[in-house]
């Protein structure tokens, strides 16, 4: 099944569709003929369209797999929920693997999908290769105030319905270091999802039950080799953050981009996918 592609001009540029699982509809899609299997995850406020830099490059190595989670992007709720917490992020990675036959992969986390794919980690560690973290989170601090309102329960709601692409807009150029590289084009694409009805309510979910304090504490445990890429002028999360990661995570390679935002995958793509695909490969970057 495709998705609609009646606004997102991307859409109609690739070849996605949905995965049927216990309580959603994943909106994915899947390239690369060989190599092994890695899997995108986006962070908050984004889609699988934060990886179009990266896909082209890194499928020419890698079975590459990017999803929309539960809230963001064309992905479908199947019933409602009244909470939605780290352990729910898992069960989806989990049950998108089984359904598609993916025994083990490497996870590409940005943001809060570090965050997630850290806990999940922590969780299956059977079914992780290695990690890959851009300005992740996963560390028991607070996020800008613009998220922190998303957590009231009554004004989180009304912020989400409230968002223009203007709003849009300002959050991006406050995730880029070189501003300019926010385009009408982007806006769009990341404004058109956080629209939807349904993921309004999801995304007020997910703001207040995304507890870091617990993925801090089980960071010591994750023994999976894990590149931690971050950008010195981050507006979202600190860049001291870097070296907590390093000293919290038994195998963490910690790298920093110079003159680089919150998104260093957009920002920095080639760079990023060369880095990516030597760490994967086992090569010296």
């Amino acid at each position: 099944m495709r998705a609609g592609t009646g606004f997102s001009r991307y859409l109609k540029t690739i070849d996605s569709g949905f995965l049927m699982l216990d309580s959603f509809m994943i909106h994915y899609l899947r390239t690369g003929t060989g190599g092994s299997p890695l899997i995108l995850v986006h962070g908050g406020g984004m889609w699988l369209y934060s990886f179009r830099h990266n896909i082209p490059a890194l499928s020419a190595h890698f079975s590459v797999f990017a999803l929309d989670m539960p809230g963001y992007g064309y992905t479908l709720p199947l019933s409602a929920r009244r909470c939605y917490g780290l352990e729910d992020t898992s069960k989806v990675l989990l049950q998108f693997m089984d359904r598609l036959g993916i025994d083990r992969a490497s996870f590409l986390g940005h943001s809060w999908g570090g965050g997630w794919v850290l806990h999940f980690a922590h969780r299956h560690p059977e079914r992780v290769e290695k990690l890959v973290l851009v300005a992740s989170s996963g560390l028991d601090v607070r996020d800008v105030i613009e998220w922190e309102l998303l957590k009231c329960p009554l004004l989180g709601p009304l912020l989400l319905q409230l968002v223009t692409p203007g709003t849009v807009k300002k959050r991006l150029r406050r995730s880029f270091h070189h501003r300019e590289l926010v385009t009408a084009e982007m806006v769009s694409e990341v404004y058109l999802p956080l629209k939807f009805a349904h993921n309004i309510r999801f995304q007020t979910l997910i703001a207040r039950h995304q507890d870091w304090s617990a993925t801090e504490r089980i960071l010591p445990e994750i023994r999976h080799p894990a590149l931690v890429i971050w950008g010195e002028n981050d507006r979202y999360l600190p860049l001291e953050l870097l070296g907590r990661f390093e000293k919290r995570m038994k195998n963490a390679r910690p790298h920093l981009l110079n003159r680089c935002g919150h998104s260093a995958h957009e920002e920095y793509p080639e760079e990023v996918n060369s880095l990516i695909t030597c760490f994967l490969a086992g090569k010296p970057s």
